[in-house]
């Protein structure tokens, strides 16, 4: 009996041995990354209920309070990763920017429609890299950009007398101006005036909505379920099909109107200079990358900075004391008898701060447009945490509205307070959201300092010469609806304000040449 005890104890003994063995091994072994955290999944589907239909930024806001700055979502076998922090935005975007600068497939829009051929969705490639060379040359410095103050300076004063003959109108008339604005530094077309509807910026509106309808993430079915694209359009569910002809023909009548008219002005010698006449002139580019790279002005150029301006005029509506204040500043420094210029800026550190807050306040592209990996990445955070997998044809969501709202980040972030910054002797200068509001990386808006100087422009005229406030129905103050729509590009949920003449001296200022 003893000897089979001892005989016992030492299979014991080697089973255990083999197994401290086998734990050893397994604890040397290399593991693999795991996915950023993220909800748990169904099986196949995944987690399509937890990703938005609306709002997107908001439901990706509250997911990140549970599982982080950078969580994952799988849906139908694709991974998705939001990222809800400016600092992995950086890590990623710009410090690896190599793996992470192609756009993804989208379906409905890029494919179907046939936006994927505008830079904000085109692969990255030596394609992209050369319409942002061009675009650089353009945009891309102070100097550069003075060449349109003209143009702004122009259309600002014809915007200031359309509000004037149209006070309840001041939404339309910005979304007019900028427009106006764009087709002029694209295509040298100059819109007809009020109260007739021009054609061209009818139809470039127009490509403008469907473009940010059909590229929001998860819009359509299709996006998430990329099979469905080969469903017959005949059959229940296929009526994206009909939507997605309708919108691509409408997009390439509109890419030819335009283009055929700066290459007839151009050929006539009657063309104003445009971002499309000189490349024509200049003969080094082909019809191809003109027509679309100056599409790409206007689709990027015209609604962003409208929903800027509009989110401008609400913000002035809901605090009158921001409002007193900027205007002190303008009357002290510019005076009555002219409007603010560019070169005022220097001297005007308050309406600056206002046009940053401006930014910060209302993020036109809340998510921005996806990126996408290029290869496996296995993304190192540093000692102490856990290095995370980011799988290949990812989709990288940056959560702009997000990282723009950090109370980490900015004070109250909800309240619109553009001495945020402004540094004094008792506190710094909160961080500076331009460098974020307009992407990340090899992909960020060439357009930008475009965007900030026109913004600039718009808001310190209107400070200037107009007193905004809430709209008055029924004798009593109208509250607008606080809130953003959903869409790659998102404006201020539709509200009414009133903008009136300051006084005599801003009358006569608006009505002059």
């Amino acid at each position: 009996m003893s000897g089979f005890v001892q005989s016992l104890d030492s299979c014991w003994t080697i089973i255990l041995a083999i197994a401290a063995v086998g734990v050893a091994h397994y604890l040397r072994k290399p593991r693999t990354p795991l996915l950023p955290p993220g909800p748990a999944g169904l099986p196949f589907i995944g987690n399509i209920a937890d990703v938005p239909f609306d709002n997107h930024w908001l439901k990706f806001s509250e997911l990140g309070e549970v599982w982080g700055d950078i969580l994952s979502l799988t849906v139908f076998g694709r991974t998705m990763i939001v990222i809800n922090s400016v600092k992995v935005a950086e890590d990623l975007l710009e410090v690896h920017g190599t793996n992470f600068s192609d756009r993804p497939v989208i379906q409905m829009g890029g494919e179907l429609i046939g936006f994927k051929n505008g830079l904000s969705l085109a692969q990255y490639g030596n394609r992209v890299r050369k319409e942002r060379k061009v675009f650089q040359r353009f945009f891309g410095s102070q100097t550069s950009i003075s060449q349109f103050t003209p143009l702004l300076t122009s259309e600002i004063q014809r915007l200031l007398k359309n509000i004037l003959a149209h006070r309840g109108d001041a939404v339309n008339q910005i979304r007019r101006t900028m427009g106006a604005i764009t087709l002029r530094i694209s295509h040298g077309y100059h819109i007809l005036d009020q109260p007739r509807q021009d054609p061209f910026l009818e139809m470039v509106e127009t490509a403008g909505k469907n473009f940010a309808s059909s590229t929001k993430p998860a819009a359509f079915l299709v996006d998430i379920v990329p099979a469905l694209r080969y469903w017959p359009e005949w059959l229940p569910g296929g009526g994206f099909h009909t939507t997605a002809k309708m919108w691509s023909k409408q997009l390439n009548e509109t890419l030819e109107a335009v283009y055929e008219y700066v290459k007839k002005e151009t050929a006539m010698g009657t063309a104003e200079s445009s971002f499309a006449s000189t490349l024509i002139e200049e003969g080094m580019h082909a019809d191809y990358l003109i027509k679309w790279a100056a599409a790409s002005i206007q689709a990027g150029g015209a609604d962003t900075t409208a929903a800027q301006l509009e989110a401008f005029l609400l913000a002035m509506s809901l605090y009158p004391d921001v409002q007193t204040t900027a205007q002190k500043e303008l009357d002290a420094v510019v005076g009555s008898y002219r409007l603010p210029q560019i070169s005022d800026r220097a001297q005007l550190p308050y309406i600056t701060a206002l046009c940053k807050e401006v930014f910060r306040w209302h993020v036109a592209s809340p998510t921005a447009i996806p990126h996408r990996s290029c290869a496996d990445f296995i993304y190192e955070r540093g000692e102490g945490a856990a290095p995370l997998l980011i799988p290949k044809n990812s989709l990288i969501i940056p959560n702009i509205w997000k990282m723009t709202h950090d109370p980490e980040r900015y004070a109250n972030p909800m309240v619109f307070d553009p001495t945020r910054f402004i540094q004094t002797d008792v506190k710094a200068a909160e961080p500076d959201p331009f460098r974020i509001c307009f992407g990340f990386g090899r992909r960020i808006c060439p357009g930008k300092l475009l965007a900030d100087t026109a913004v600039f422009m718009v808001c310190s005229a209107f400070l200037a010469v107009f007193s905004i406030s809430k709209a008055t129905k029924n004798g009593a103050l109208a509250e607008p609806a606080l809130g953003q729509t959903s869409g790659t590009v998102s404006h201020p949920l539709p509200f009414e304000c009133s903008v009136e003449p300051r006084n005599d001296e801003a009358l006569r200022l608006i009505q002059s040449d």
